[in-house]
């Protein structure tokens, strides 16, 4: 059970947010963990010094965000948090009001993505290599016919990429432009051929990694996404 604490509540927002802002604060400095129980309805209340009506309210906005969940019966309880979920709802509004294009995306890929595959290759484990094996297994099963899943097991080969830097932060920066870098995949001049090359290119990522040559994986990382900046 979560300690029962003071929880201080801004003033300067609505109540609402000022509220889930808090308790996100509370989350954060208690370092709650996923599946751990968040005081009752009537404790937060008290520990917060608000109404029920705008505490609801701020769980809510939790709840929306993934961050929290209700069992019935039980209470509320810390979610594991999903970047590439919270990203994904705010991409539309992201991509509408930092007026971001695909130059901007493969940019910021090429310089990010380098690097990563270059820390893949000296960090991955034996597990890091299945989940890549697997994501680029998969590609090729799906890679004549169904599109969406081809794409599917692409991020995951790029999501996997950065889970083996052994670096939260590049993990969270790839789960953030996950939305977007479907969207770019989604439009690719769709051709067999293309497809192909984009999976040799894979497995030239993928042998440098094994081999843990990290400045062959950092090139082979930047000559797919220079092909594939052409191909879009």
């Amino acid at each position: 059970m979560a300690p029962r604490q003071k929880i201080e509540v801004g003033k300067r927002e609505t109540m609402v947010e000022a509220t889930a802002r808090a308790l996100i604060r509370y989350i954060a400095s208690n370092r709650l963990k996923a599946g751990d129980q968040l005081p009752s309805e009537r404790e937060l209340v008290d520990m917060t010094d608000v109404s029920r009506l705008p505490l609801r309210e701020a769980l809510c906005i939790l709840k929306g965000l993934g961050l929290v969940e209700a069992k019935h019966g039980k209470g509320i309880f810390v979610r594991r948090l999903d970047m590439a979920g919270v990203f994904g709802m705010l991409s539309p509004l992201l991509k509408a009001q930092a007026d971001i294009n695909v130059n901007h995306i493969f940019e910021a890929r090429l310089h990010l993505e380098a690097g990563i595959a270059n820390l893949a290759a000296q960090h991955r484990t034996s597990a890091n290599l299945q989940a890549l094996q697997a994501a680029l297994d998969g590609m090729r099963a799906n890679f004549s016919d169904d599109k969406p899943a081809y794409v599917k097991h692409d991020m995951a080969f790029h999501q996997e990429l950065a889970n083996s830097a052994r670096n939260p932060v590049f993990h969270v920066i790839m789960a953030a432009i996950t939305d977007l870098l479907r969207e770019v995949h989604l439009r690719y001049k769709d051709r067999m051929e293309y497809r192909k090359l984009a999976i040799r290119e894979h497995e030239a990522i993928l042998a440098a990694v094994r081999e843990r040559d990290g400045e062959r994986a950092e090139a082979a990382m930047q000559t797919h996404l220079q092909n594939a900046k052409e191909r879009v």
